[in-house]
């Protein structure tokens, strides 16, 4: 079974709603109430897993607070990170797809949708206000 085929399996085994985008990519809605999304992409020999949650611009008021903030859930989450890419912020994760067992994939899944939903409403200071679009799809 090749490495995108056994990460479907585990993605059906949880249930997990998801999409493919490409050979290597799917994004993946865990049950959550943040109504983010999951980016899961094979990148050999990594599975990387990122959520992109808003970009910092110089409009986000308090970018020491904000990014101390960010550095304190850090300290909180078990299998992932939050981190900086340009402007984005991203919560993010990796693991070796030599060694990746089921639950080793469940956890890092689980772990990004509890770090969602007990972080974003204290990020809502510096979180930009959806647009009206996203308010629709439940963004």
């Amino acid at each position: 079974m090749s490495h995108a085929e056994t990460l479907e399996s585990y993605m059906l085994r949880m249930e997990l709603p998801h999409e493919k985008v490409s050979d290597d990519t799917w994004v993946v809605g865990p049950e959550s109430h943040s109504g983010i999304r999951i980016v899961v992409r094979i990148d050999e020999p990594i599975v990387l897993y990122s959520s992109p949650i808003f970009a910092v611009t110089a409009a986000t008021p308090d970018h020491l607070g904000l990014f101390r903030r960010l550095l304190e859930f850090n300290d909180t989450t078990l299998h992932c990170a939050y981190a900086l890419d340009g402007d984005q912020i991203l919560l993010t994760g990796a693991h070796q797809l030599a060694d990746l067992d089921f639950s080793e994939f469940q956890a890092m899944i689980e772990d990004m949708a509890m770090a969602l939903d007990g972080h974003l409403e204290q990020l809502s200071p510096w979180r930009p206000a959806p647009i009206h679009s996203e308010i629709q799809e439940g963004n």
